[in-house]
C-alpha cells in the first residue's frame, strides 16, 4: 500500500498529530507500554508510527515492523479461510458442523449450524479445564477434545464469546472440506498471507519472525476476563508454534492494513480476489439481533455501563447504531467491522469512510479498560477524516 500525506486522502494532518499524542500521553499515564499505529484511507497509507518500547521498563523501542501476537484480531483470518470455501460452494453456512465433522455430534451438539460457530451463538464456548495450553499444538487431538465437549446453552438462544472453541472448529471445516492434507497453518500461508503479500504474517511465530516478536506483557495485574497470567503463557514455545485459529496469528500493522483493504475493496487486493462482494457483504452485517454477549455482561454491569448488543456477523464485530461502550468508540459508521485481541490489539475497517485503523499495543491492560482505550483512539483516527 502507497504512503501519502494525509490531506492527499481528506484526512486533516494536524488531527493526525493529536491521534499520536494522545496516545503518547495514554502511554505516560501507563494504558500502555507502546505499541505500532497505522491510519490508511481509500487503500492509502496515511501515517504509520510507533511509538513508546515494544518491551519495558525503555528496553526496546516500538518499530512498525515489530510482530505481535493478535490474539483474538486473529479470528477475522479463520472466518475468511473458511468464507473462502463458501464462496466456492464447498461450505454452507446453514449446513450442520457434523455434516463436516462427524464427531461433532457428540453430547448433544448435532443440531449445531456452522453460521452458529461464525456468531458465537453455538452454545460451546469454554475450553474445557482439562486440555492446558500445552496441548495445543497436537492439532488432532484438540479437535478431538472439543468435539467430545456437551453443550453450555442452547444454540441460537444466546450470544457467549466462544474465544478458543469456535475457531478451531471453523478451521477444521476449512482443513476437511480442503482434503485433510494439508495444515491449517500451510492453508493460511498459501491461501491468504501469500496471495495478499502478507510477508510478516502466520499462523504461529516463523523462525525468521522471532526477532521482531514482541513479547506478551502484563501491564495491569489480575485480568477481566482473561488471567495476565494465563495470556502471558502465549511466550511458551510450545504455544508460539501452535496454529491457534482463535488467538494464535503473528502480524504487523502493515499486513493487517493489507488484509482489511482487501475487505474494504469487496474481496480483492491488488489483482488477487479471495470473496466475492457478495459474501463480504453478508459477513459484516450484523446477525445477532438485539443479543447482548455473556462474556461482556459482567464487565458492563460492574462499569455500569448502558446495554450493548454483541453486533456479531460472520468472524467480525459490527459497530451497528447506538451509544454504547464499544472497541470502535462513538463516531463509526454503524457498517464499521472489526475485532479486538486480548487487552493488546484492534483492527477495523469504515466501509463508509473507506478508513482502516490498526494498533498493536504491548502492555496488556484488564479488557474494560482496553475497551475505553478503544473507544478513544478509534474516535481521534475517525476524526482525521475531514471530507
Amino acid at each position: 500500500m502507497q504512503t501519502v500525506e494525509p490531506q492527499a486522502v481528506g484526512m486533516d494532518p494536524a488531527r493526525v498529530e493529536r491521534f499520536f499524542s494522545v496516545v503518547e500521553r495514554k502511554i505516560e499515564e501507563g494504558w500502555l507500554f507502546g505499541g505500532a499505529f497505522l491510519l490508511a484511507r481509500h487503500g492509502k497509507i496515511a501515517a504509520a508510527r510507533a511509538l513508546g518500547y515494544s518491551e519495558p521498563p525503555k528496553v526496546r523501542v516500538a518499530k512498525t515492523d515489530d510482530v505481535f501476537c493478535l490474539f483474538s484480531t486473529t479470528k477475522p483470518i479463520t472466518a475468511t479461510m473458511l468464507l473462502m470455501k463458501v464462496d466456492q460452494g464447498e461450505v454452507k453456512l446453514f449446513d450442520k458442523v457434523a455434516d463436516y465433522i462427524p464427531e461433532f455430534a457428540a453430547a448433544g451438539k448435532r443440531g449445531v449450524t456452522v453460521s452458529q460457530v461464525m456468531t458465537h451463538t453455538a452454545g460451546f464456548p469454554t475450553m474445557a479445564m482439562d486440555w492446558p495450553m500445552s496441548k495445543w499444538g497436537d492439532w488432532d487431538a484438540t479437535i478431538a477434545r472439543i468435539c467430545a465437549q456437551p453443550l453450555e446453552f442452547e444454540p441460537g438462544k444466546a450470544v457467549h464469546y466462544h474465544a478458543l472453541t469456535g475457531s478451531w472448529i471453523l478451521a477444521e471445516i476449512a482443513r476437511r472440506v480442503d482434503g485433510g492434507k494439508r495444515s491449517f497453518a500451510q492453508m493460511c500461508g498459501e491461501d491468504l498471507y501469500g496471495p495478499l503479500s502478507m510477508h510478516d504474517s502466520h499462523m504461529g511465530v516463523r523462525p525468521d519472525m522471532q526477532e521482531r516478536r514482541v513479547p506478551v506483557q502484563a501491564l495491569d495485574e489480575g485480568g477481566v476476563p482473561f488471567p495476565m497470567s494465563f495470556l502471558e503463557a502465549f511466550n511458551a514455545p510450545e504455544v508460539q508454534t501452535a496454529a491457534i485459529p482463535g488467538g494464535g496469528s503473528y502480524s504487523t500493522v502493515y499486513d493487517l492494513a493489507r488484509f482489511y483493504q482487501m475487505w474494504l475493496n469487496g474481496g480483492e487486493l491488488d489483482g488477487v480476489r479471495l470473496l466475492s462482494p457478495a459474501l463480504v457483504e453478508l459477513a459484516t452485517t450484523i446477525h445477532t439481533g438485539d443479543m447482548e454477549d455473556r462474556l461482556i455482561e459482567p464487565m458492563r454491569v460492574a462499569k455500569q455501563w448502558p446495554v450493548a448488543p454483541a453486533n456479531r456477523g460472520l468472524g467480525y464485530w459490527v459497530h451497528g447504531s447506538g451509544i454504547f461502550p464499544s472497541y470502535f468508540g462513538t463516531l463509526a459508521s454503524p457498517q464499521t467491522y472489526g475485532h479486538a485481541g486480548a487487552s493488546s490489539i484492534m483492527a477495523w475497517a469504515d466501509p463508509v469512510r473507506n478508513l482502516t485503523f490498526v494498533g498493536l499495543t504491548s502492555g496488556l491492560i484488564e479488557e474494560p479498560r482496553s475497551i475505553e482505550r478503544w473507544a478513544l483512539f478509534s474516535d481521534l483516527a475517525q476524526s482525521c477524516v475531514v471530507d
